[in-house]
């Protein structure tokens, strides 16, 4: 055997093998063209059932739900052409052979993109059951404003100083969400600290009064003005009223409340900040008085230092208690005199 026999053997054999690839693939076009005709078709129709959707959906207010399902649609179907253009270019390729191998390619795929998958489902999820809308106010977190949009992978809400936050639908699906507008109406609540030298029948029409002048403010359910805490030298009081819940009704309103009530205040020389009750205790171990019982019953001359006040009482420290040492724990243990 010559040394040109296996070089021509392989040539031929080359020859043979580029032959039978070229029968098989002119074989094969009736069925590409076909194959290819129906994925094109299904691709066709996929984005067909897409607009449908969304077009449904937006009709009825859900415009939301409608992408994620428009969308869940086309992949679907898409992927059921490629399977059928597949077995159709191949038929020796068996569709149970191909589920099985999608599988475990889907469990493959399914670890590398879990958080997205979760944040898919968690996105369906929220707008099946509708816990906001667009244009709701709501509050995450730290994070509040109003909500733009929900996306397949995250919430859009604008925030009111106009800054746009992308929060993952898994964070607010697994989450506490505030929704402030999920009612027509919310409470305003304010915190007031008045002196007890005023009458409380009295401050309590003044605060009424001043509210009234707010026209957003709404009469029923009618504002309350609630005694909350008795303080050491003033009263707390709560003040509240209802709104319509948007955000820009709750800062517009509690401005112009709070303003009437100033102005209410003003009018009727009221000083909201000014303590009313001032506790003396004399070196015998005489229980605290307030200022004006004290006066009633001190002599001439104490009243005249208490009423008027000269200078400033001299502060003492009292050594009845061995462990009080300095002026700070004196008053801590309410030891602190006024030396007469």
């Amino acid at each position: 055997m010559s040394d040109s026999e296996p070089l021509s053997t392989g040539v031929a054999l080359a020859q043979q093998t580029i032959e039978d690839w070229g029968n098989s693939f002119y074989a094969m076009i009736p069925n590409l063209v076909v194959g290819l005709l129906a994925m094109v078709l299904f691709v066709l129709l996929a984005y067909a059932v897409k607009r449908l959707v969304a077009a449904y959906f937006r009709r009825m207010d859900r415009a939301d739900l409608g992408l994620i399902l428009s969308s869940f649609g086309f992949w679907g179907m898409t992927l059921f052409g490629l399977l059928l253009s597949t077995t159709i270019v191949f038929p020796s390729v068996q569709p149970a052979d191909m589920l099985a191998s999608l599988g475990i390619g889907s469990l493959a795929i399914g670890f590398a993109f879990k958080d997205i998958l979760q944040n898919w489902l968690a996105g369906l999820l929220i707008l099946l059951r509708m816990p906001f809308r667009r244009g709701d106010q709501i509050k995450i977190g730290e994070a509040e404003g109003a909500v733009l949009r929900v996306e397949p992978r995250a919430t859009i809400i604008r925030t009111y100083d106009g800054r746009d936050i992308v929060i993952p639908n898994t964070t607010i699906y697994t989450g506490t969400v505030i929704v402030n507008t999920s009612q027509k109406v919310r409470r305003i609540e304010i915190d007031l600290t008045v002196g007890y030298v005023y009458d409380i029948g009295k401050m309590t029409a003044i605060i009424e009064n001043s509210l009234k002048q707010v026209e957003e403010i709404l009469t029923d359910p009618p504002p309350q003005i609630l005694c909350w805490e008795l303080g050491a030298t003033s009263l707390g009081m709560k003040v509240r009223w209802w709104i319509n819940s948007e955000r820009a009704a709750e800062v517009v309103t509690r401005s112009r409340a709070v303003r009437a009530i100033k102005e209410a205040f003003e009018a009727n020389d009221i000083d909201p900040t000014d303590p009313q009750l001032i506790y003396y205790q004399s070196t015998d171990g005489a229980p605290l008085l307030p200022a004006e019982n004290r006066a009633a019953q001190a002599t001439p001359a104490e009243t005249e230092e208490v009423v008027a006040g000269p200078p400033p009482p001299k502060l003492t420290i009292s050594r009845d208690d061995p462990e009080t040492e300095t002026l700070e724990d004196a008053s801590k243990a309410g030891t602190l005199l006024v030396d007469k």
